[in-house]
């Protein structure tokens, strides 16, 4: 093939294809029928290149490869079809491997070097809100934390552990099994984009990490957030109850946690919308700002849509009248959704 002007990585890629097609097997049957519906089929080398790059991720499991090699040739669909089954057929049979906790550094490049710390949710967010509270730059983000994180470190500073301030969204029923001391199995989702058991709660709460006041958001499973009652009264309330609604930032694939976001008027203050808690919602800096809010005359950009609320839940119309939600993990465990 390379003789013949094929590019000789290509060449070796479809050698080795042949063997596992051709060569020898512990599942001969198996082999022989992918063989005769690939031909059958007409199916291109790019495709059954992708096909056997999913099964040799299973390879180790016995005879996991050659069955996933026949659901995949015998599979009618597009390439991209047959590509995001393989995808998904991987993950059910190995899992996806969990993260191993350290510190990875990586090679010199053109004078710059990328640090990574892998360690557990809470641990990396409390140090992020320590950066945040020492950041006070207008760099862009990952500029303004990298200079905190030097100052932090040349300072001598370990973790700082503020007063928790973090919104956490419980339902009625979570929190009563809670209280009786039954949560472990409990996760529930918080503002700052991680999530926690019940048990976590309570030790944060024995610790005063929650601080000395507890405030219970009122939701309405159409209008939703309607008020916030706490033994003193709170100037931040509507904030409060838009960060219990929308953990995250509820713009369509946004990951940008609640305690990042800004509150964001659905009519806009401008054009006579109100600051009520139904009126509200959080977003990210960047989606409050492509948001929008009918004011776009001279504007050249196209619109990017506009969030509303539908019977009940923030949502994104899209430029085609499309109702779209953000699918984040965290999207699902906001105070909304625990009243369904």
């Amino acid at each position: 093939m390379a003789a013949d002007g094929w590019a000789l990585s290509t060449a070796k890629k479809f050698s080795k294809l042949a063997d596992v097609f051709f060569g020898s097997t512990n599942s001969p049957r198996l082999q022989r029928e992918s063989v005769a519906l690939a031909e059958e089929r007409g199916l291109s080398m790019e495709r059954l290149q992708m096909i056997d790059g999913h099964a040799q991720k299973v390879k180790k499991q016995r005879g996991a490869a050659w069955k996933l090699r026949a659901e995949l040739i015998a599979h009618e669909g597009t390439y991209e079809e047959v590509n995001a089954l393989g995808n998904q057929r991987v993950d059910e049979l190995i899992g996806e491997k969990p993260k191993e906790k350290g510190v990875r550094v990586g090679r010199p490049k053109n004078g710059m070097v990328t640090m990574s710390i892998t360690d557990t949710q809470r641990r990396i967010i409390d140090f992020e809100k320590t950066l945040d509270a020492i950041e006070t730059t207008s760099e862009p983000r990952s500029k303004a934390l990298l200079e905190a994180f030097w100052k932090h470190i040349d300072g001598g500073g370990g973790v700082i552990k503020p007063e928790y301030r973090t919104v956490i969204a419980i339902g009625l029923d979570q929190s009563a099994t809670i209280l009786r001391g039954e949560g472990d199995e409990s996760i529930i989702g918080a503002s700052d984009g991680t999530t926690m058991t019940g048990a976590e709660i309570v030790n944060l709460a024995m610790s005063g990490a929650l601080g000395d006041k507890i405030y219970a958001g009122l939701f309405h499973p159409t209008a939703g957030p309607v008020n916030l009652y706490e033994a003193r009264f709170a100037s931040g309330k509507q904030r409060i109850l838009a960060m219990a609604e929308n953990l995250v930032c509820p713009w369509p694939g946004c990951k940008v946690p609640a305690d990042r976001c800004q509150v964001h008027h659905l009519d806009a203050h401008k054009n006579g919308g109100q600051t009520n808690p139904s009126n509200l919602t959080t977003l990210c800096a960047y989606h409050n700002g492509v948001n929008d809010d009918g004011a776009r005359a001279g504007r050249r950009e196209k619109s990017r849509g506009r969030m509303i609320r539908h019977r009940g839940q923030v949502k994104l119309v899209t430029p085609g009248g499309k109702l779209v939600g953000n699918t984040h993990d965290l999207s699902t465990m906001g105070a909304m959704d625990l009243i369904k």
